[in-house]
């Protein structure tokens, strides 16, 4: 029969996951997604680079918890009424989330980089799956309206933040124009089933 052996606690943690997403927006706001490394990360918040694993696996979860934070900031947003037209409910998501992107530089480019599967975005895609099945679209339609919509929203941000002179009218007018074309395809087959 052999002796068990005492389990070795883990390094005690003295900061909060908070702190260490705080510090990895803070790089990412100064230097861009591809510069929030694990050792500065550490260097923000004081402590050794290996004391950062006592609180995130790797460097993915560390980009990965940031972007959730960022979308659950848009997901707040979005608990309001479901009862309003479906346009407008796709502007308010659509708006607060480059809002979100634009107040976070380097931001868009971590989404972009991200796998987005956390709580927070797939709540968002399934807000917005069901914005665009009650515009009229069927599940695989809307799924994939919901894909243009994201790499629409996401460029947009994107070209906004190496080109400041791409306004809010300008995002506003595209988004409008895919909308239009939502809608009629939304229209062209009910009108197909209708006749059916």
């Amino acid at each position: 029969m052999t002796e068990a052996h005492p389990v070795r606690p883990g390094p005690r943690r003295t900061l909060s996951e908070q702190a260490i997403l705080d510090a990895a927006l803070a790089l990412l706001a100064e230097l861009g997604a591809e510069r929030v490394t694990i050792r500065g990360i550490a260097a923000r918040v004081g402590i050794a680079p290996n004391a950062v694993y006592t609180y995130f696996p790797d460097k993915a979860a560390v980009l990965r918890g940031l972007a959730e934070q960022l979308l659950g900031r848009v997901h707040d947003n979005q608990e309001g009424d479901s009862s309003s037209p479906w346009r407008d409910r796709v502007h308010a998501l659509a708006r607060d989330l480059r809002n979100e992107l634009l107040a976070h530089p380097g931001s868009v480019y971590l989404l972009l980089g991200s796998s987005l599967d956390g709580r927070n975005a797939q709540a968002i895609g399934a807000a917005l799956l069901t914005i665009l099945t009650d515009a009229g679209l069927d599940r695989d339609a809307a799924a994939d309206a919901a894909h243009l919509l994201n790499v629409y929203i996401l460029g947009s941000v994107a070209l906004e933040t190496t080109d400041p002179a791409t306004a809010a009218g300008q995002f506003q007018w595209g988004l409008d124009r895919l909308l239009d074309g939502l809608a009629a395809h939304a229209g062209t087959r009910r009108n197909h089933h209708g006749s059916a």
